[in-house]
């Protein structure tokens, strides 16, 4: 009798567990954590008003994307694999040494998958001749290539990794834009000397991007180029967890976490203009009172949200454009005197696919 009521017990514990996820979404609601869209509840008609065939199939995506305490449900598993076997649940983030985390795209750079000859060289030309343009439009050009957090900090990645490429597509595609004179601010240089002088960090260690103290020190090289004064330092700042990490949030998507931030306090006063959402905006303006009295046009990807706040209390005016691959024609119907193109070291490809006016 003990033996019948204990299996009916498990019976009844496996059904609740069960239906717990699909009966909780009637009055439980899963916060938005992942960067990206979830679907929405599917419609029986088409706005033709025929029938909607794929009914069923769109119904089942949006049970996988909103069942209930989904988030808390990747959280313990994320954390249940990281802690005893120190593997993620997301093949994005590489788990490295002293909990450092990597995200899955730049393994191709840190191993050392080349492309080939031509490739570089194609990339090259096509940079040579955007500056070309840009010159002729009567500003100045700059490239910045922002070196992948594994290129900076290989001895944290994964022993079943190998030990980083000797030669990798950086390398090569900035020796020929020496050789063709394209004019480039060396990111990686200017990082790895930094940190060979300072034990500070200059990558988020749960994040995919520098944090502001590596951000500063490539700004002031990009200063330097260009021929202006204003020098950032990193010596004066406070410690902050401000940061949300991106590829913590990955693994664990449920639950507050954020990282320390090196913050610095400047004085240098702007304000951004038009509609302004959060850095990760397609379009950001700023204005600055304090500002010298250049313009700057600003084609950027994520890394380029550290910069903004710097760049925007330097110049009377900035423009800062996300989208890619990068619109050149910004060039001519922009109010700027210089123009800077960033892009981080795994997307360098991109940098082949602009198209000039």
């Amino acid at each position: 009798m003990k033996k019948k009521i204990g299996l009916w017990i498990y019976v009844l514990m496996f059904w609740i567990l069960c239906m717990v996820p699909s009966t909780g979404m009637l009055f439980y609601r899963n916060e938005l954590t992942e960067n990206r869209i979830l679907s929405g509840y599917p419609a029986f008609l088409e706005e033709d008003g025929t029938w909607n065939t794929k009914y069923f199939e769109e119904l089942q995506t949006y049970a996988a994307e909103h069942f209930a305490f989904r988030s808390e449900l990747i959280r313990a598993e994320s954390l249940l694999k990281f802690r005893l076997l120190r593997t993620p649940c997301d093949d994005q983030v590489v788990i490295g040494r002293e909990g450092w985390m990597f995200f899955d795209e730049t393994l191709d750079d840190y191993t050392g998958i080349r492309l080939s000859d031509a490739e570089i060289d194609r990339i090259a030309a096509r940079l040579c001749a955007v500056c070309s343009y840009i010159s002729g439009q009567g500003k100045e050009p700059l490239i910045v290539i922002v070196p992948n957090k594994n290129s900076i900090y290989p001895e944290y990645m994964p022993a079943r990794f190998g030990k980083k490429a000797g030669v990798t597509n950086l390398m090569l595609l900035q020796e020929r834009m020496r050789e063709m004179k394209v004019p480039f601010v060396d990111a990686y240089k200017v990082l790895l000397d930094a940190k060979e002088q300072d034990d500070s960090f200059l990558y988020f260690r749960e994040d995919t991007h520098w944090n502001n103290t590596g951000a500063r020190l490539v700004l002031n090289e990009i200063y330097a180029a260009f021929g202006l004064s204003g020098q950032y330092g990193i010596t004066d700042y406070v410690m902050e967890k401000s940061h949300e990490p991106d590829l913590y949030n990955i693994l664990f998507p449920a639950g507050e976490h954020f990282e320390s931030q090196y913050v610095y306090d400047d004085g240098r006063e702007f304000e951004y203009t038009g509609r302004m959402h959060s850095l990760d905006d397609m379009k950001i303006c700023t204005t600055s009172k304090d500002g010298n009295e250049k313009s700057i046009l600003v084609y950027r990807d994520s890394f380029g949200r550290a910069l903004i706040p710097y760049i925007g209390g330097t110049f009377r005016q900035a423009a800062f454009y996300r989208s890619t691959p990068y619109d050149l024609s910004l060039v001519e119907n922009t109010e700027c005197d210089l123009v800077l193109i960033e892009i981080v070291e795994r997307n360098l490809k991109d940098l082949g696919d602009i198209e000039i006016p």
